[in-house]
Protein backbone atom coordinates (compact mmCIF):
# COMPACT_ATOMS: atom_id res chain seq x y z
CA UNK A 1 0.00 0.00 0.00
CA UNK A 2 2.82 2.58 1.37
CA UNK A 3 4.41 1.59 -2.30
CA UNK A 4 1.58 2.40 -4.22
CA UNK A 5 0.99 5.25 -2.81
CA UNK A 6 4.61 6.70 -3.44
CA UNK A 7 4.07 5.84 -6.96
CA UNK A 8 1.35 7.88 -6.72
CA UNK A 9 2.98 10.85 -5.83
CA UNK A 10 5.73 10.63 -7.38
CA UNK A 11 3.55 10.58 -10.75
CA UNK A 12 1.60 13.32 -9.58
CA UNK A 13 5.18 15.15 -9.05
CA UNK A 14 5.99 14.69 -12.20
CA UNK A 15 3.06 15.38 -14.13
CA UNK A 16 3.06 18.73 -12.47
CA UNK A 17 6.83 19.46 -12.88
CA UNK A 18 6.11 18.62 -16.83
CA UNK A 19 2.85 21.34 -16.27
CA UNK A 20 5.35 23.84 -14.73
CA UNK A 21 7.51 23.00 -17.97
CA UNK A 22 5.42 23.61 -20.62
CA UNK A 23 4.20 26.28 -19.20
CA UNK A 24 7.98 27.97 -18.13
CA UNK A 25 8.58 26.91 -22.08
CA UNK A 26 5.01 29.67 -23.10
CA UNK A 27 5.81 32.03 -20.93
CA UNK A 28 9.56 32.29 -21.54
CA UNK A 29 8.82 31.80 -25.45
CA UNK A 30 7.82 35.38 -26.65
CA UNK A 31 11.09 37.03 -24.84
CA UNK A 32 13.32 38.95 -27.73
CA UNK A 33 11.30 37.89 -29.99
CA UNK A 34 9.23 40.31 -32.82
CA UNK A 35 5.15 39.21 -33.23
CA UNK A 36 4.30 40.63 -37.00
CA UNK A 37 0.95 41.59 -37.92
CA UNK A 38 0.58 41.41 -41.57
CA UNK A 39 -1.72 43.20 -43.40
CA UNK A 40 -3.16 42.58 -46.46
CA UNK A 41 -3.71 46.34 -47.65
CA UNK A 42 -1.90 49.37 -47.75
CA UNK A 43 -1.17 51.96 -44.77
CA UNK A 44 -3.60 54.25 -43.81
CA UNK A 45 -6.54 52.28 -44.42
CA UNK A 46 -8.99 50.74 -41.97
CA UNK A 47 -7.30 46.96 -41.53
CA UNK A 48 -3.82 48.75 -41.38
CA UNK A 49 -5.13 51.53 -38.71
CA UNK A 50 -6.68 48.48 -36.65
CA UNK A 51 -3.68 46.42 -36.59
CA UNK A 52 -1.23 49.49 -35.73
CA UNK A 53 -3.64 50.26 -32.70
CA UNK A 54 -3.47 45.95 -31.79
CA UNK A 55 0.21 46.59 -32.28
CA UNK A 56 0.77 49.35 -29.63
CA UNK A 57 -0.65 47.31 -26.84
CA UNK A 58 -0.96 43.64 -27.89
CA UNK A 59 2.56 42.80 -26.29
CA UNK A 60 1.96 44.53 -22.93
CA UNK A 61 0.21 41.47 -22.14
CA UNK A 62 2.04 38.94 -23.75
CA UNK A 63 4.76 36.91 -20.93
CA UNK A 64 8.44 38.19 -22.25
CA UNK A 65 7.17 41.90 -23.73
CA UNK A 66 7.80 41.00 -26.90
CA UNK A 67 7.91 43.35 -29.76
CA UNK A 68 4.80 43.94 -31.95
CA UNK A 69 5.19 45.46 -35.49
CA UNK A 70 2.78 45.50 -38.76
CA UNK A 71 4.13 44.30 -41.80
CA UNK A 72 2.14 45.50 -45.05
CA UNK A 73 1.49 43.28 -47.64
CA UNK A 74 -0.54 44.44 -50.36
CA UNK A 75 -1.43 42.33 -53.56
CA UNK A 76 -5.25 40.61 -54.53
CA UNK A 77 -7.39 41.96 -52.17
CA UNK A 78 -5.46 40.48 -49.23
CA UNK A 79 -5.28 37.08 -50.88
CA UNK A 80 -1.25 37.48 -51.38
CA UNK A 81 -1.38 38.39 -47.33
CA UNK A 82 -3.45 35.55 -46.47
CA UNK A 83 -1.38 32.77 -48.29
CA UNK A 84 2.09 33.90 -46.96
CA UNK A 85 0.72 33.63 -43.33
CA UNK A 86 -1.02 29.67 -43.75
CA UNK A 87 1.37 28.69 -45.99
CA UNK A 88 5.22 29.89 -45.87
CA UNK A 89 5.63 32.15 -42.46
CA UNK A 90 7.05 30.67 -39.21
CA UNK A 91 3.93 28.68 -37.78
CA UNK A 92 4.94 29.56 -34.39
CA UNK A 93 3.07 32.43 -33.12
CA UNK A 94 4.90 35.02 -34.49
CA UNK A 95 2.93 35.83 -37.54
CA UNK A 96 -0.78 36.91 -37.32
CA UNK A 97 -2.97 37.54 -40.36
CA UNK A 98 -5.31 40.92 -40.44
CA UNK A 99 -6.99 40.25 -44.09
CA UNK A 100 -9.72 41.40 -45.49
CA UNK A 101 -13.01 39.78 -44.07
CA UNK A 102 -13.94 37.95 -46.95
CA UNK A 103 -11.43 35.82 -47.11
CA UNK A 104 -13.57 32.65 -46.01
CA UNK A 105 -15.61 33.70 -48.19
CA UNK A 106 -13.51 33.43 -51.46
CA UNK A 107 -11.76 30.41 -50.11
CA UNK A 108 -15.40 28.48 -49.67
CA UNK A 109 -16.45 29.42 -52.98
CA UNK A 110 -13.39 27.51 -54.73
CA UNK A 111 -11.11 30.96 -55.96
CA UNK A 112 -7.94 29.22 -56.97
CA UNK A 113 -5.44 31.67 -55.86
CA UNK A 114 -6.28 30.73 -52.29
CA UNK A 115 -3.77 28.15 -50.81
CA UNK A 116 -5.57 27.99 -47.31
CA UNK A 117 -8.70 26.90 -46.02
CA UNK A 118 -10.67 28.89 -43.74
CA UNK A 119 -12.40 26.30 -41.41
CA UNK A 120 -8.87 25.77 -40.21
CA UNK A 121 -7.99 29.22 -39.28
CA UNK A 122 -6.76 29.37 -35.90
CA UNK A 123 -9.24 32.84 -34.85
CA UNK A 124 -7.53 35.25 -32.19
CA UNK A 125 -10.50 37.76 -32.38
CA UNK A 126 -11.89 40.87 -34.08
CA UNK A 127 -11.26 43.94 -32.95
CA UNK A 128 -14.53 45.08 -33.97
CA UNK A 129 -16.94 44.58 -37.32
CA UNK A 130 -19.29 46.93 -38.70
CA UNK A 131 -21.32 46.65 -42.65
CA UNK A 132 -20.21 47.11 -45.75
CA UNK A 133 -20.70 50.15 -47.41
CA UNK A 134 -20.64 51.73 -50.96
CA UNK A 135 -20.42 55.90 -52.13
CA UNK A 136 -19.55 58.48 -54.16
CA UNK A 137 -18.41 61.36 -53.92
CA UNK A 138 -19.91 64.94 -52.83
CA UNK A 139 -19.89 65.97 -57.14
CA UNK A 140 -21.10 62.63 -58.43
CA UNK A 141 -24.42 62.72 -60.03
CA UNK A 142 -25.12 59.25 -58.30
CA UNK A 143 -26.81 59.43 -55.01
CA UNK A 144 -29.03 56.75 -54.64
CA UNK A 145 -29.36 52.96 -56.00
CA UNK A 146 -32.16 54.53 -58.08
CA UNK A 147 -29.50 56.86 -60.30
CA UNK A 148 -26.69 54.05 -60.61
CA UNK A 149 -29.50 51.41 -62.30
CA UNK A 150 -29.79 54.39 -65.00
CA UNK A 151 -26.24 55.74 -65.43
CA UNK A 152 -22.75 53.85 -65.17
CA UNK A 153 -21.14 54.60 -62.55
CA UNK A 154 -16.99 54.24 -62.04
CA UNK A 155 -15.93 53.27 -58.79
CA UNK A 156 -12.36 52.59 -57.13
CA UNK A 157 -11.38 48.94 -56.26
CA UNK A 158 -8.36 46.99 -55.17
CA UNK A 159 -9.12 43.62 -57.10
CA UNK A 160 -11.54 41.08 -57.66
CA UNK A 161 -11.43 39.66 -53.79
CA UNK A 162 -12.22 43.23 -52.91
CA UNK A 163 -15.23 44.14 -51.26
CA UNK A 164 -15.90 46.32 -53.93
CA UNK A 165 -15.87 43.71 -56.96
CA UNK A 166 -18.02 41.25 -54.10
CA UNK A 167 -20.88 43.70 -53.65
CA UNK A 168 -20.89 45.64 -56.69
CA UNK A 169 -20.72 43.06 -58.78
CA UNK A 170 -23.66 40.95 -56.98
CA UNK A 171 -25.41 44.24 -57.37
CA UNK A 172 -25.37 44.86 -60.75
CA UNK A 173 -26.19 41.02 -61.27
CA UNK A 174 -28.88 41.10 -58.63
CA UNK A 175 -30.56 44.83 -58.84
CA UNK A 176 -29.48 45.91 -62.33
CA UNK A 177 -27.12 48.76 -61.52
CA UNK A 178 -24.51 49.98 -63.53
CA UNK A 179 -21.26 49.69 -61.79
CA UNK A 180 -17.93 49.90 -63.38
CA UNK A 181 -15.49 48.92 -61.28
CA UNK A 182 -11.55 50.25 -61.64
CA UNK A 183 -9.14 47.56 -60.17
CA UNK A 184 -5.67 47.72 -59.49
CA UNK A 185 -5.56 50.64 -56.93
CA UNK A 186 -3.56 49.32 -53.62
CA UNK A 187 -5.54 49.87 -51.20
CA UNK A 188 -8.39 52.35 -49.79
CA UNK A 189 -6.63 55.51 -49.26
CA UNK A 190 -5.53 55.68 -53.04
CA UNK A 191 -8.99 54.79 -54.07
CA UNK A 192 -10.59 57.79 -51.99
CA UNK A 193 -7.65 60.16 -53.33
CA UNK A 194 -9.00 59.27 -56.67
CA UNK A 195 -12.04 59.72 -55.68
CA UNK A 196 -11.88 63.23 -54.42
CA UNK A 197 -9.91 63.71 -57.69
CA UNK A 198 -12.68 62.67 -60.15
CA UNK A 199 -10.96 59.78 -61.30
CA UNK A 200 -13.73 57.52 -60.19
CA UNK A 201 -16.87 58.41 -58.62
CA UNK A 202 -16.88 56.86 -55.53
CA UNK A 203 -15.33 53.54 -53.61
CA UNK A 204 -16.87 50.22 -53.77
CA UNK A 205 -16.90 48.54 -50.67
CA UNK A 206 -15.52 50.40 -47.56
CA UNK A 207 -16.59 48.81 -43.47
CA UNK A 208 -18.61 51.70 -42.36
CA UNK A 209 -16.50 51.78 -39.11
CA UNK A 210 -13.84 52.17 -41.28
CA UNK A 211 -15.24 55.61 -43.51
CA UNK A 212 -16.36 56.90 -39.77
CA UNK A 213 -13.05 56.99 -38.29
CA UNK A 214 -11.10 57.58 -41.02
CA UNK A 215 -13.02 60.51 -42.35
CA UNK A 216 -15.23 61.81 -39.83
CA UNK A 217 -16.10 65.13 -41.62
CA UNK A 218 -17.41 63.40 -44.65
CA UNK A 219 -20.15 62.27 -42.71
CA UNK A 220 -20.64 65.12 -40.83
CA UNK A 221 -19.99 67.30 -43.79
CA UNK A 222 -22.18 64.91 -45.83
CA UNK A 223 -19.34 65.15 -48.84
CA UNK A 224 -20.04 61.06 -49.54
CA UNK A 225 -23.39 59.90 -50.30
CA UNK A 226 -23.83 55.99 -49.09
CA UNK A 227 -25.53 54.37 -51.50
CA UNK A 228 -25.85 51.08 -50.21
CA UNK A 229 -25.14 49.09 -46.57
CA UNK A 230 -24.11 45.26 -46.64
CA UNK A 231 -24.78 43.36 -43.26
CA UNK A 232 -27.28 41.49 -41.24
CA UNK A 233 -29.08 44.47 -40.03
CA UNK A 234 -28.74 47.97 -40.52
CA UNK A 235 -25.79 50.39 -38.87
CA UNK A 236 -27.98 52.09 -35.89
CA UNK A 237 -26.06 55.75 -37.84
CA UNK A 238 -27.04 54.78 -41.14
CA UNK A 239 -31.15 53.89 -40.84
CA UNK A 240 -32.36 55.45 -44.35
CA UNK A 241 -29.58 53.63 -46.07
CA UNK A 242 -30.79 50.11 -47.86
CA UNK A 243 -29.55 46.93 -47.12
CA UNK A 244 -28.73 45.35 -49.81
CA UNK A 245 -31.31 42.43 -49.03
CA UNK A 246 -34.06 45.02 -48.91
CA UNK A 247 -33.29 45.24 -52.90
CA UNK A 248 -33.70 41.62 -54.09
CA UNK A 249 -36.95 39.55 -53.64
CA UNK A 250 -36.18 35.98 -54.09
CA UNK A 251 -35.44 33.19 -51.94
CA UNK A 252 -32.42 32.53 -54.04
CA UNK A 253 -30.97 35.56 -54.40
CA UNK A 254 -31.49 36.34 -50.21
CA UNK A 255 -29.29 33.59 -49.81
CA UNK A 256 -26.65 34.40 -51.62
CA UNK A 257 -27.10 38.60 -49.96
CA UNK A 258 -27.01 36.85 -46.94
CA UNK A 259 -23.63 34.65 -47.63
CA UNK A 260 -21.81 38.06 -48.76
CA UNK A 261 -23.41 39.60 -45.84
CA UNK A 262 -21.89 37.14 -42.78
CA UNK A 263 -18.33 38.13 -43.69
CA UNK A 264 -19.46 41.82 -42.44
CA UNK A 265 -19.93 40.18 -38.87
CA UNK A 266 -16.37 38.92 -39.17
CA UNK A 267 -14.57 42.63 -39.58
CA UNK A 268 -11.03 43.64 -38.60
CA UNK A 269 -10.26 39.72 -37.60
CA UNK A 270 -6.93 38.33 -36.97
CA UNK A 271 -5.47 34.74 -36.55
CA UNK A 272 -2.80 32.38 -37.01
CA UNK A 273 -2.18 29.03 -38.95
CA UNK A 274 -3.58 26.09 -38.13
CA UNK A 275 0.10 24.57 -37.09
CA UNK A 276 0.48 27.47 -34.40
CA UNK A 277 1.24 25.47 -31.07
CA UNK A 278 -1.73 25.46 -28.69
CA UNK A 279 0.82 27.18 -25.79
CA UNK A 280 1.15 30.20 -28.09
CA UNK A 281 -2.32 30.27 -29.12
CA UNK A 282 -3.12 30.26 -25.81
CA UNK A 283 -1.31 33.35 -24.86
CA UNK A 284 -2.10 35.06 -27.68
CA UNK A 285 -6.06 34.25 -27.15
CA UNK A 286 -5.32 35.72 -23.88
CA UNK A 287 -3.41 38.47 -25.14
CA UNK A 288 -6.02 39.40 -27.50
CA UNK A 289 -9.00 39.53 -25.01
CA UNK A 290 -6.67 41.52 -22.74
CA UNK A 291 -5.46 44.40 -25.33
CA UNK A 292 -9.20 45.02 -26.85
CA UNK A 293 -9.84 45.70 -22.82
CA UNK A 294 -7.11 47.67 -22.27
CA UNK A 295 -8.21 51.02 -20.98
CA UNK A 296 -4.94 52.24 -23.18
CA UNK A 297 -6.35 51.22 -26.32
CA UNK A 298 -10.04 52.15 -25.82
CA UNK A 299 -8.68 55.73 -25.02
CA UNK A 300 -6.53 55.67 -28.22
CA UNK A 301 -9.83 54.04 -30.09
CA UNK A 302 -12.13 56.80 -28.67
CA UNK A 303 -9.58 59.54 -29.59
CA UNK A 304 -9.38 58.07 -33.06
CA UNK A 305 -13.16 57.34 -33.42
CA UNK A 306 -12.45 54.12 -33.87
CA UNK A 307 -15.32 51.92 -33.10
CA UNK A 308 -14.38 48.36 -30.36
CA UNK A 309 -16.82 46.01 -30.80
CA UNK A 310 -14.91 42.75 -30.15
CA UNK A 311 -15.47 39.60 -30.16
CA UNK A 312 -12.97 36.33 -29.14
CA UNK A 313 -11.58 33.92 -31.22
CA UNK A 314 -14.20 30.94 -30.13
CA UNK A 315 -17.30 33.15 -31.35
CA UNK A 316 -15.34 34.05 -34.59
CA UNK A 317 -15.47 30.22 -34.98
CA UNK A 318 -18.80 29.83 -34.63
CA UNK A 319 -19.46 32.68 -37.34
CA UNK A 320 -17.32 30.62 -39.93
CA UNK A 321 -19.01 27.79 -39.40
CA UNK A 322 -22.22 29.22 -40.65
CA UNK A 323 -20.62 30.00 -43.48
CA UNK A 324 -19.29 27.19 -44.56
CA UNK A 325 -22.80 25.53 -44.39
CA UNK A 326 -23.78 27.48 -46.95
CA UNK A 327 -26.04 24.89 -49.26
CA UNK A 328 -23.56 23.93 -52.89
CA UNK A 329 -25.27 24.99 -55.09
CA UNK A 330 -25.68 28.67 -53.80
CA UNK A 331 -21.91 28.42 -53.22
CA UNK A 332 -21.68 27.48 -56.93
CA UNK A 333 -23.95 30.06 -58.44
CA UNK A 334 -22.42 32.93 -56.26
CA UNK A 335 -18.56 31.78 -57.24
CA UNK A 336 -20.11 32.23 -61.11
CA UNK A 337 -21.27 35.66 -60.57
CA UNK A 338 -18.16 36.79 -58.92
CA UNK A 339 -16.10 35.40 -61.86
CA UNK A 340 -14.22 33.43 -59.46
CA UNK A 341 -15.17 29.93 -61.25
CA UNK A 342 -16.53 29.17 -64.59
Amino acid sequence: MRNNTAVGILLCAGMAAAGYQDRAYADDFYKDKTINIVVGFGAGGGYDLYARLLSRHFGNHIPGNPRVVVQNMTGAGSVRAANFVYTTAPKDGTHIAGVNQHMPLFSLLGAEAAKFDPRKFVWLGSMTSSNGVTYTWETSKVRSIADAKNVSVTMGSTGTTSDAHIYLNLMNQLVGTQFKLINGYPGGKEIELAMQRGEVDGRGGNSWASLASNNPDWIARKRVNILAQYGMEKEKELPDVPLMQELVSSARDKQIVELISLATVLGFTHWVAPETPAAQVAILRKAYKASVADRGLLDEAAKAQMPINSKDGEALQELVSRVTSTPEAVLLETAKMLGWQK
